[in-house]
């Protein structure tokens, strides 16, 4: 089936064949990808998604790219981004005098975010700059920090089901837990809501600024990654048993352990993913021989 006819008629909607992936995530490293769509109004989103489940075509939808790794070579997988369709910030009723709902489109960028928030004098997601990802992806994996998770704020959010229904969960609805959102994997996150408080522009900006700070001096953010490869096991944290285990600056290719931060792997240059993978793979053995601790993955590999 030529998948490239069958979605040409939909308008308004932007597409891209066998477009490395490399160009899209934050590792800067895959092959090309069968077909990248990116819808420009969610009408026109809609108008994309029913042919391609009508049709079963595999797909994913990918935000900033920057928790995944990309396969190298080509891959019979289209990939849809929301930039453009979802990409709204409005800022809604107010709840009461010390709180206020703001409302991101998915393929909002949280910097976008962040910088709304400074501009307009509004507390409560600052723990989540520096954070290279859109708001779709930080509420599927409920991106955190040790100041905070988006699901702290969260309100609601804006939901399209595997049959193409909308609809609109609660915070109260969900169990967020480390590095999950509890959502249906079927499911499309097209939006959500936030609940805010008014603050000094000046005191957001300055806790934003102190916390980029911070990444910067901890974090090997000159490098291409994907942050944080494994979750930290209960109690312990992945990059203390890495580095205690002899790996820091560990290097297959241009895959390498990251000397500042050995729960980071970055990419010197020309990394494949199979490098990557051979990587993981052997940190994973080395924690699991030396301490006994089996590492979860936190990096999703595409496959």
């Amino acid at each position: 089936m030529n998948i490239s006819s069958a979605l040409a008629s939909i308008p308004d909607v932007e597409f891209r064949l066998d477009e490395p992936l490399a160009r899209h995530t934050t590792f800067r490293v895959g092959g090309p990808v069968r077909l990248l769509a990116r819808p420009r109004s969610e009408k026109a989103l809609f108008a994309l998604l029913e042919p391609i489940r009508e049709l079963d075509i595999p797909f994913i939808v990918l935000g900033a790219g920057s928790n995944v790794l990309a396969p190298d070579g080509p891959w019979e997988m289209s990939v849809i981004q929301l930039h453009l369709a979802c990409n709204r910030l409005l800022r809604s009723e107010q709840r009461a005098e010390d709180q206020k709902v703001l409302y991101a489109g998915a393929g909002t960028k949280l910097q976008q975010l962040i910088l709304y928030c400074i501009e307009n004098g509004l507390e409560g997601l600052e723990s989540l700059a520096g954070i290279p990802a859109t708001v779709g992806g930080a509420i599927v994996m409920n991106a955190s920090t040790s100041l905070g998770a988006i699901s702290d704020s969260l309100v609601d959010i804006d939901l399209l089901g595997p049959h193409g229904e909308r609809r609109s969960i609660r915070r109260d609805q969900l169990t967020p837990g480390y590095r999950t959102m509890g959502i249906p994997e079927s499911s499309i996150v097209l939006g959500a809501s936030f609940k805010l408080r008014p603050c000094s522009r000046d005191i957001v900006e300055a806790r934003v600024e102190q916390i980029i700070k911070n990444r910067r001096q901890t974090q090997p953010l000159r490098f291409h990654s994907a942050g944080s490869i494994f979750k930290n096991p209960v109690g312990r944290f992945a990059g203390s048993l890495i580095e205690k285990a002899g790996l820091k600056g560990y290097r297959i290719g241009d895959a390498e352990v990251s000397r500042k931060h050995a729960n980071w792997i970055i990419n010197r240059g020309h990394a494949l993913a199979r490098d990557i993978i051979e990587l993981v793979e052997r940190i994973e053995n080395e924690v699991y021989g030396t301490f006994g601790v089996r590492l979860e993955r936190e990096i999703r590999i595409l496959e």
